[in-house]
């Protein structure tokens, strides 16, 4: 079974009256258990197609599924969750009250909700500040937090939008660590984006070049590196410099 299925979807938006295609025929497939990397130039579409999945904007053509599910399944979110750069929280409550208000969100019950909390609280670093607000976050802090949130039900499939975006190197290693024994450890399908193409060259099984709202190539990381460099590659193939 594959984790994602995306076929033909397209998405428009509407700029001082014109219409532009931010998604253009877009089909990919995510093979259940590995890693697939989304890279492109600002404003090429990787956001929205994200959004698209997790079902925050609706395509206007188009189909997903996910694990065999078409993405209006309600029940998809209960194996899905999500963690970005640039991820916020409710400004007043605290490390501890966030994690507790989405664990609820997806059900677990309060001996569960307890012990996985304290479990990611832990590994994240976040002890410290566990009784403090989130407009009192450091910027690593409040990343910690949204990756503790992203792994609170356990899910078989995550969406990362740049989940280093900002963090110090110890805490970008621990956060790739951490993608790396989901993957491998409970076989969890990770869809990534990022910028730090040496980054995706040491977690994803395969890429993604997307720009302008159109797939460009897909490949394997080891096809790609046995060439060159990704970085190389995403310039050749973008014409990012």
């Amino acid at each position: 079974m594959k984790a994602i299925e995306i076929h033909n979807v397209s998405r428009k938006f509407k700029s001082r009256g014109t219409e532009f295609y931010a998604l253009k025929n877009v089909s990919l497939t995510v093979n259940k258990g590995e890693v697939f990397s989304l890279v492109g130039p600002n404003g090429s579409g990787k956001t929205t197609l994200l959004n698209i999945i997790l079902g925050v904007l609706t395509s206007h053509s188009g189909t997903i599924k996910i694990f065999g599910e078409d993405i209006e399944n309600i029940k998809i979110i209960e194996h899905v969750n999500f963690a970005s750069g640039e991820e916020r929280f409710h400004w007043a409550l605290t490390v501890y009250d966030t994690l507790d208000f989405f664990a609820r969100v997806y059900n677990l019950r309060k001996l569960e909700r307890k012990r996985r909390i304290g479990e990611l609280i832990k590994f994240f670093g976040l002890t410290k500040v566990a009784d403090r607000r989130f407009d009192a976050l450091s910027t690593g802090e409040r990343m910690r937090l949204a990756f503790a949130k992203a792994l609170l039900n356990n899910p078989q499939l995550i969406l990362l939008d740049e989940p280093t975006l900002g963090l110090d190197p110890d805490i970008s290693r621990k956060i790739r660590k951490e993608i790396k024994r989901l993957n491998k450890l409970y076989k969890t399908t990770i869809f990534l984006t990022s910028h730090y193409m040496t980054e995706i060259e040491q977690l994803a099984d395969r890429v993604a070049f997307i720009k302008n709202g159109r797939i460009r190539k897909v490949m394997s990381i080891k096809d790609v590196t046995r060439k060159s460099s990704l970085e190389d590659y995403f310039v050749k193939e973008l014409g990012e410099s």
